[in-house]
């Protein structure tokens, strides 16, 4: 059996194994994926929502951590360009932290 290479991502992307083995697909600060093991076997299990938010996190059976790793890094690499708007459609939207000492007007007429 021979041991195929994942694909190639492009440098935004990065894989962190926890110490519980769990080998996660990282887009930024992003989870994009999960490589676990469930039961007596592994899944993949992705974490961004493509579909409607109400939907069931979408799960898929591999042989194997490196199987895993292989099929989030092809199903990652079609979808990068669409991976990466939804990410920084996040950033844009996440709230910004208030630097230190900064405080918020209470009422409109503060701004006066």
């Amino acid at each position: 059996m021979t041991k195929a290479l994942p694909a190639r991502l492009p440098d935004c992307f990065r894989w962190v194994e926890d110490s519980d083995g769990r080998h996660r697909l990282m887009l930024e600060n992003v989870d994009i994926l999960e490589v676990r093991r469930q039961r007596m076997g592994w899944v993949v299990e992705i974490r961004v929502q493509e579909r409607a938010a109400s939907a069931p996190p979408q799960v898929v059976a591999v042989r194997s951590p490196a199987a895993g790793i292989r099929w989030g890094a092809r199903w990652s690499k079609a979808r990068a360009p669409q991976l990466a708007a939804m990410v920084a459609i996040r950033r844009r939207y996440a709230p910004r932290p208030q630097p230190k000492g900064a405080s918020r007007p209470s009422s409109p007429s503060a701004l006066s």
